[in-house]
């Protein structure tokens, strides 16, 4: 492979800018997914399953997004810069940054679940 063509960065280190984005899909989508499925229910034991889920599904998502913020926070061991540094201080910036975004996603997600009551129903017009 020629040196016009040879990538600057691995295609994994992008890849792993999208592991934060990917932790509040899949959280925003479990939360969706369970209010769905918790409302076909009945109706006795829709609160609780629901907190429930919210707070485990909470509580899993903010671990993961900590221990990749931690992991990113962590000092590199690199001594002599290297070509790559501004690459690897982008990518490194940016993971960080989609962290902190996606703890956001989480907490602007379960902020509807917290202040209203679960499988609410419109009241049908009086009249």
């Amino acid at each position: 492979m020629s040196d016009a063509f040879k990538p600057v960065r691995p295609l994994g280190d992008f890849l792993r800018m999208l592991i934060a984005p990917t932790i509040w899909f899949a959280h925003l989508s479990i939360i969706y997914l369970a209010e769905a499925l918790i409302c076909i229910g009945p109706p006795a034991a829709r609160s609780t399953a629901m907190a429930w889920m919210v707070f485990l599904t909470t509580a899993a998502a903010l671990t993961g997004l900590i221990i990749l913020a931690a992991g990113i926070l962590r000092p590199g061991s690199t001594v002599q810069p290297t070509p790559h540094q501004e690459h690897s201080r982008f990518f490194r910036t940016g993971s960080l940054l989609l962290a902190l975004l996606s703890v956001l996603g989480v907490i602007w997600t379960i902020l509807p679940a917290a202040f209203l009551p679960a499988c609410a129903l419109p009241s049908a017009p009086q009249g």
